[in-house]
C-alpha cells in the first residue's frame, strides 16, 4: 500500500484497517495521542484534516508522526491501534443528505449499504446577465424558487423520518456552504443533529448514496516526515 508523505491524502475504511493490522507497522507506533484539532488551526496543511473532525489523533514513531482525522467524531482516547479499528469497525447507521440548487437526496446508510433513500426536485433557473428592471424582476422570482425549494425540501426530510425510524448514530449535511447555511434558516426534524460538509458534487442521485456509503468511512491523514509541525505531544 503507498501512503502520501507530507501531503494528505485520504484512506480508505478497508485500508486503514489493513494498515493497522500490520505487525511492522504497529511496531513502529511508539504513542498515540488526541487533541483538539482546534489546537492546530495554524498548520495550514492539516486544514482538511480539521475540518473533518473535531479531534485528531496523533500517532508517534521514533521518526515522524502520523496525523489522523477519522470519519467520525469520538469523546474518549485510544490506548492502541486496535481499538481504533474496532471504533472504525462499528456497524453505525447514518441519516445523510445531499442539497444542490434544483435536487436533493436524503438516506439512511450503512458502510456499502443503502437502507432507505428518498429523492426530490424544484426547479430552479439558473442566474443571467440581464440588467435593469429584468434583472431585479428575474432576482426576485428566483428568491421565491429558492424559498420553495428549501420548503419542499423541509416537507420531504420531514416525511422520510416518519417513514424511517429516526435515531441514528450520525447525522450528515452535504452542499455548497451558502445553500446549507440557508437551508439550516429553515426548522426540520433533527436539524440540531446535523454536521454540515461542504461538497461540490452536482446532480445528485441514488449513485451519490451507493458512493457515500462508502467514501463516508474514509479517514484523512498527513504523514509529517520533514517534522514541520512542531507541539508538544508529552
Amino acid at each position: 500500500m503507498h501512503l502520501e508523505n507530507d501531503k494528505p491524502f485520504w484512506l480508505s475504511r478497508n485500508n486503514l484497517i489493513n494498515l493497522f493490522s500490520v505487525n511492522e507497522f504497529k511496531e513502529k507506533i511508539i504513542k498515540i495521542n488526541v487533541f483538539n484539532s482546534k489546537e492546530f488551526k495554524d498548520f495550514s496543511v492539516l486544514d482538511s484534516l480539521i475540518m473533518h473532525n473535531e479531534n485528531l489523533i496523533i500517532l508517534k514513531t521514533n521518526d515522524y508522526n502520523i496525523y489522523l482525522s477519522l470519519p467520525f467524531n469520538f469523546e474518549s482516547n485510544f490506548n492502541n491501534l486496535e481499538e481504533i479499528i474496532n471504533f472504525i469497525q462499528n456497524d453505525r447507521e447514518i441519516f445523510i443528505f445531499f442539497i444542490e440548487l434544483g435536487s436533493w437526496i436524503i438516506g439512511k446508510i450503512k458502510f456499502k449499504e443503502i437502507l432507505a433513500s428518498k429523492r426530490g426536485s424544484r426547479y430552479v433557473k439558473g442566474r443571467h446577465k440581464a440588467g435593469g428592471q429584468s434583472q431585479r424582476r428575474f432576482e426576485r422570482n428566483r428568491e421565491k424558487w429558492i424559498e420553495e425549494l428549501y420548503k419542499k425540501f423541509v416537507l420531504n426530510i420531514n416525511d422520510f423520518f416518519k417513514k424511517n425510524i429516526d435515531e441514528s448514530d450520525y447525522y450528515l449535511a452535504f452542499g455548497e456552504e451558502k445553500v446549507i447555511n440557508d437551508l439550516f434558516n429553515y426548522d426540520f426534524k433533527n436539524k440540531n443533529k446535523f454536521i454540515k460538509r461542504k461538497s461540490s458534487l452536482k446532480n445528485y442521485n441514488s449513485k451519490t448514496l451507493v458512493s457515500a456509503s462508502t467514501n463516508i468511512w474514509s479517514s484523512r491523514v498527513y504523514i509529517d516526515t520533514k517534522n514541520a509541525i512542531v507541539k508538544n505531544y508529552d
